[in-house]
């Protein structure tokens, strides 16, 4: 499923700032909104003089943030360095989180064993993402290319999107739901039995802004 790693060359015309501490700071930023996510979800707060106790004690901290790492060097072209972040998560937490991935501040993966990321998929900001999700290509020819996940979207236990498909912006994938096509924003997808699109305004959550009630996440996870 996973594909070779991939690069991004830019077009803009401003001149680079060739100062070491800036890209550093870059990181530092990103890392600090994934944890300040995690701990949004968790119910807490980074400003707590006791956040690392209920945030950094968690193994999707550290997944996300070699995970973080890992996409960061790969677009500095440090392969070799990428692919270690690659490895030390799989081996660590069991979770198949490739470089080559494109990932928006803010995400969270608060179960990270079973994960599988492949190369080339793009994640908007704030995204969540449960256990055992898996992210890729279709594996056939006739239909190249990686999903686009849009910014504040859920991603629930066990759920599967493969191929050229966009999820929209907002839109919560409920567990064990595979998605081969366009999700538009704002949609509630769930599996019956069959696969369900509602709004989120059918089910009353089309101001859940990135949070859900603990009672609809243990719904959406099938728990």
């Amino acid at each position: 499923m996973h594909s070779s790693d991939h690069s991004r060359s830019g077009g803009n015309s401003t001149p680079v700032n060739t100062s070491r501490s800036e890209p550093v700071e870059s990181l530092r930023s990103l890392i600090r909104s994934d944890l300040n996510e995690l701990a949004k979800l968790k119910g807490t707060s980074t400003r707590s003089p006791l956040w690392w106790g209920d945030v950094l004690t968690l193994p999707g901290a550290w997944s996300a943030m070699l995970w973080r790492l890992g996409t960061w060097l790969n677009g500095r072209g440090v392969k070799v360095l990428s692919r270690l972040c690659y490895f030390a998560n799989i081996v660590l937490f069991g979770a198949e989180l490739h470089p080559g991935a494109e990932v928006g501040a803010g995400i969270t993966t608060p179960h990270p064993v079973g994960l599988d990321i492949s190369s080339e998929v793009q994640f908007g900001e704030r995204c969540r993402v449960m256990g055992k999700v898996s992210v890729g290509g279709s594996g056939h020819p006739d239909k190249p290319g990686h999903p686009k996940i849009g910014d504040d979207v859920w991603l629930f236990d066990s759920a599967q999107v493969f191929g050229p498909v966009t999820i929209g912006d907002r839109s919560i994938i409920g567990a064990r739901v595979t998605v081969t096509a366009d999700i538009p924003p704002d949609s509630f997808v769930t599996m019956d039995a069959k696969m369900r699109i509602r709004t989120l305004a059918e089910v009353g959550l089309e101001t859940h802004g990135g949070s859900l009630p603990p009672s609809k996440i243990a719904q959406l996870s099938g728990h």
